[in-house]
């Protein structure tokens, strides 16, 4: 193991998401090689200005943790190939005030992908509202797909009520990276599961039956598995909807990325890696009695998502959570 000095610093921008040139003086050979790497952020929960008529005194500064989160992601030095903003984007606000909300997300994300040179995907939460997320989040993603030779998004179905699900196609480090986005909310604001409706699980399973010779991943809002708390086990994916979804994406994906519990965890599902993003309004709190929930407006964060090759396992997922802290040592 190579000693460092006190005053090394170690530049992110030299290991993350496209540099594996193999030996390096700092850190010796590396062995892995890099497929792709994700930023991976979920539950953003923006309002619009004034007063939220779900959310009237909601105890957190969800803009203000965004405005962090994209802060300290931009002085990285990371180079994603992709940004994956995994649903409850606006905070249970509807028509006018939602298209608010995500124009606010929008600005915020699209100037940090540009800055990082890459794109990004948004899916449908349970708070989120898909006429206004159609409008305002995925008219320009489509827009600006059609103007980038190196992007191709497909869209399952154009009915503003419909379910929004696409799949966008993205350079990766090591061949093509393809993001599959899967609408699982229910439009039910009494209903805080998620769900996967026949039509939507026979076109996933369309998608992964065509050869495809690069990476794929999964973004959705609600995981596949029963989170850490006890109790939050009433906001996960319907296990039924779980069960159906398993045989369809075993041995088919890298990883799977979903957020809706506020707590950054990872798991397997089906044998597939999952990242769970934690959110940037409230967080669990994993040491508090899981028979409950206990939640502060702390611990904001994201994931990283790296896709990696290495000696022993070509399939490798490697789940860094990165939590936002308002500045870092690099000793």
């Amino acid at each position: 193991m190579n000693m460092m000095t006190s005053d090394a610093v170690i530049d992110l921008r030299d290991v993350a998401g496209g540099a594996d040139d193999g030996a390096d003086g700092n850190h010796g050979e590396r062995l892995d090689h890099d497929d792709a790497l994700i930023i991976h952020m979920s539950d953003t929960h923006i309002s619009a200005r004034g007063v939220n008529p779900i959310r009237s005194h909601p105890h957190y500064d969800a803009r203000a943790a965004l405005d962090a989160d994209c802060a300290r992601i931009a002085e990285s030095g990371l180079k994603p190939n992709l940004i994956a903003v995994s649903g409850d984007i606006c905070d249970a606000e509807v028509g006018n005030r939602a298209c608010e909300a995500y124009r606010y997300v929008w600005e915020k994300v699209d100037a940090l992908a540009a800055d990082l040179g890459c794109p990004a995907v948004y899916a449908m939460g349970n708070h989120d509202d898909r006429a206004a997320f159609r409008s305002t989040l995925l008219k320009p993603l489509l827009a600006k797909a059609a103007d980038d030779s190196h992007i191709s998004v497909a869209v399952r179905t154009d009915g503003p009520e419909d379910p929004v699900d696409y799949v966008m196609t993205v350079p990766g480090v090591s061949g093509e990276l393809r993001a599959i986005v899967l609408d699982t909310s229910i439009p039910d604001p009494t209903d805080d599961q998620g769900a996967v409706l026949d039509d939507q699980l026979a076109w996933l399973s369309a998608l992964l039956a065509q050869p495809f010779a690069g990476n794929t991943i999964l973004v959705m809002h609600h995981p596949p598995v029963a989170p850490w708390q006890d109790r939050a086990r009433l906001w996960h994916m319907h296990p039924q909807d779980a069960e159906r979804l398993a045989p369809v994406v075993q041995g088919r994906l890298r990883a799977i990325l979903c957020g809706h519990v506020h707590l950054a965890s990872s798991a397997t599902f089906a044998g597939v890696p999952v990242s769970i993003a934690g959110a940037h309004s409230r967080n669990q709190d994993p040491l508090h009695a899981r028979d409950l929930t206990y939640s502060w407006a702390a611990n904001y964060s994201c994931n990283l998502v790296l896709l990696r090759n290495t000696a022993t396992d070509p399939d490798q997922v490697l789940i860094t959570p990165a939590l936002i802290a308002p500045e870092s040592s690099a000793e």
